[in-house]
């Protein structure tokens, strides 16, 4: 391992490498802007990551010179180079990502670490989804060690020995902005769904407003756990307010949030694992009464979900939605909750007659829950479902959707 500087990366890229770039909270800045201010160094370089909606804003495919990009979930901000060919979107859940990754060699792996700790390590702190499978895949190990980015020692790392260059870097961590006032929807929403998660669960949340809210809204409940792909400045809330087991191992692969909301991970009970603990099917199948929280852009009347288009743009992708509701059915006395506003922002009903291509199955359907009640339909039939859906949909738009309901079942 030696010690190097940013023209050292520059240096070490070559047209035809296959390079992995790390994705969520753990992304580097540095390295992009690195790459934007020096066009050309990475012509014909192909660079893979698993960059993650709602956190990761850059599009590497839009940098200048001839690069090619590869990453697995869509999101506006990476619409126009998908559009223009330059990225190539590899849609699929999750757990299937890191299956891919782990069995994918790479000449580069460039990752962003704390500093080396007193056991030799390299840790990578809030962001453990996806570097632990790729970095034994990778022929050199290029390690940026972030001043700013304190060492976990709950979360996966990797030994110096595997790093072959370090640049010491003292930028700022992604954070997220500040987001606006939640609607009194949302609020609603959460605190039905509040209602349906009992005291001991065992639960995942997705990342966006609702289920943000919803996580707010379970600090008043006692001996939660917590397995999830993210946590979220929500989660701290839950832990000060005692609504965690504080005698559990808190299982996550990634936290989003600001300085205060990193500086407490250390203290928070929370282990950082990779996407095989957090995703694997048989690792959550086996948690008894496991609860996932999720949300959808859609719904139809047999219950499939669209997690993935918003008037035919894909704006994301499922990500371990489908990992968590098969868990979820899987488990002994598990639930999947599905919580979304029942009409969007324009006004159109977000529960619809049927969808031509859901992201995911109605079979996996268990619990849908709009600010206008709760839908059980797990076990009922198609008509009964279409009945329930339609109770908790918005009240303008229930006589056309009852309306098709007739239609679909004569």
């Amino acid at each position: 391992m030696r010690t190097g500087s940013p023209a050292d990366v520059l240096r070490s890229l070559k047209a035809g490498q296959r390079v992995y770039i790390q994705g969520g909270p753990g992304e580097c800045a540095a390295f992009y802007h690195l790459l934007k201010e020096n066009p050309g160094y990475a012509h014909g370089v192909e660079f893979w990551s698993c960059l993650v909606p709602g956190i990761n804003t850059f599009d590497y495919g839009f940098l200048p010179g001839d690069i090619r990009f590869t990453t697995f979930m869509a999101s506006p901000a990476i619409e126009p180079s998908i559009a223009a060919g330059r990225t190539t979107l590899m849609a699929m859940p999750y757990s299937e990502i890191g299956e891919l990754l782990a069995q994918t060699e790479f000449d580069i792996a460039i990752f962003q670490t704390s500093a080396m700790d007193a056991k030799g390590q390299y840790s990578f702190a809030h962001s453990c989804d996806m570097p632990p499978v790729v970095w034994p895949m990778a022929e050199r190990r290029i390690a940026f060690v972030n001043e700013q980015m304190r060492s976990l020692p709950c979360a996966e790392s990797m030994p110096a020995e595997a790093v072959d260059l370090t640049i010491p870097i003292n930028e700022p961590l992604l954070s997220p902005t500040s987001g606006g006032r939640r609607s009194a929807a949302v609020d609603k929403i959460a605190r039905l769904v509040a209602e349906l998660v009992p005291d001991g669960a065992t639960f995942q949340a997705g990342i966006g407003d609702t289920p943000a809210a919803i996580v707010s809204a379970l600090r008043l409940h006692r001996g939660l756990r917590v397995h999830s792909g993210i946590i979220t400045q929500e989660y701290q809330q839950l832990a000060e307010s005692g609504a965690l087991d504080a005698a559990a191992e808190h299982v996550t692969g990634i936290a989003w949030g600001d300085a205060a909301f990193r500086s407490w991970l250390p203290q928070s009970g929370f282990v950082f694992r990779s996407v095989v603990e957090t995703h694997g099917h048989d690792e959550l199948a086996a948690i008894p009464g496991f609860v996932s929280i999720g949300s959808a852009l859609e719904v139809d009347l047999a219950g499939n979900l669209n997690l993935e288009w918003r008037a035919g743009r894909r704006v994301s992708s499922v990500g371990g939605a489908p990992d968590y509701l098969r868990a979820a059915a899987a488990s002994a006395g598990g639930r999947a909750i599905i919580a979304l506003q029942a009409a969007s922002g324009s006004g159109g009903s977000r529960i619809v007659p049927s969808l031509k291509a859901p992201s995911i199955s109605g079979e996996l359907a268990d619990i849908v829950v709009t600010e206008h009640g709760v839908a059980s339909i797990k076990g009922l039939s198609g008509d009964d479902r279409a009945k329930a859906l339609i109770a908790i949909a918005a009240p303008e738009h229930r006589a056309f959707l009852e309306d098709a309901r007739r239609r679909g079942s004569t």
